[in-house]
């Protein structure tokens, strides 16, 4: 790879409008306006009357506000012996690198907002790292942008995104910053082979040594832990049947060394093997990253009920 070509390397596109409707479930994402694309890679709707089971949440290496709308959303990490938690209804998420169990007794109905490592410096001013497998009340940090995301009564999905893109506009605008270039430096961990931490340096214009501690610092983890997670997702949004997000990289292989490198990255990451995961998905679930986990209790009755009960905004 030459210098000269560096800086004009793409940043990683924004989704397709996709919608998928089976009758029993709605999964829809919408990109942002351009002029919020820098901190905002989409917007996203899911809502689903079939809760009730405990899934196994994948790694998801992106960061977003998510908002439950009906019942509260649970999470149990994965060491053995660890306690369900109730989670906020207005949450920043931060990258999750370690699978765990999650769990809505019934109606599942959230709306979200994609964000950029760009989007989640502007909204926590801390590293990344601290947020990796973390959910944090967004009301306890950003109350007035959590109260302009609330949903109005009787607000759809299509009038509540146009409204939030509005105020995330006017929220971000006094920390929106020209582009860098660690957004190009994702695409080469996401296809490069061999010295792709080096040239992921050298398309952010930094040596090494430089790239790793702002990675960190921006991402949450090491070039390489992401360059893992990045390359198993690619692997989920191959096998689902019909994923609704696509491979932004599909005309790429995936740069593992050989078929079962590919499945032990893919158990190391998820703690499934990948045929553990078509046969998950047999049945339709369009989701990608959770999978039905039917021999994993949930949380106790008097926790979901305390959880429902506590006040919204």
């Amino acid at each position: 790879m030459k210098n000269s070509d560096i800086k004009t390397m793409p940043h990683l596109p924004s989704p397709e409008p996709v919608t998928c409707d089976d009758g029993a479930s709605t999964l829809v994402i919408q990109p942002p306006p351009a002029r919020l694309a820098r901190h905002v890679f989409a917007f996203v709707h899911r809502n689903d009357h079939q809760g009730g089971q405990v899934v196994r949440w994948l790694p998801e290496p992106r960061m977003s506000i998510q908002i439950f709308l009906a019942d509260p959303c649970f999470v149990r990490e994965n060491p053995e012996g660890a306690a369900w938690r109730s989670l906020p209804r207005i949450g920043l998420w931060g990258p999750r690198y370690n699978w765990a169990y999650g769990y809505i007794e019934r109606h599942i109905r959230v709306y979200a907002v994609g964000l950029t490592p760009t989007g989640l410096r502007a909204l926590w001013p801390g590293s990344a790292a601290e947020l990796v497998n973390q959910v944090v009340d967004l009301r306890e940090h950003h109350r007035g942008l959590a109260e302009q995301l609330a949903l109005i009564p009787d607000e759809n999905f299509d009038a509540w995104r146009q409204r939030a893109a509005e105020h995330l506009h006017d929220y971000l605008k006094p920390a929106l910053q020209p582009d860098d270039a660690l957004s190009a430096a994702l695409n080469v961990l996401a296809t490069g082979e061999g010295r792709s931490v080096a040239d992921a340096a050298a398309i952010a214009g930094l040596s090494e040594r430089q790239f790793r501690r702002v990675f960190e610092q921006r991402l949450g983890v090491s070039p390489k832990r992401y360059q893992r997670a990045i390359r198993v997702d690619r692997m989920l949004k191959q096998l689902h049947a019909q994923p609704w997000e696509g491979d932004e990289f599909a005309d790429q292989p995936i740069p593992f060394a050989d078929q079962p490198h590919a499945i032990r990255e893919f158990r190391a990451m998820t703690g499934i093997t990948p045929g553990q995961y078509l046969h998950a998905k047999q049945r339709g679930d369009a989701t990608l990253r959770s999978v039905p986990m039917p021999g994993i209790a949930p949380p106790a009755a008097d926790t979901t009920r305390d959880a429902a009960c506590k006040p919204d905004l």
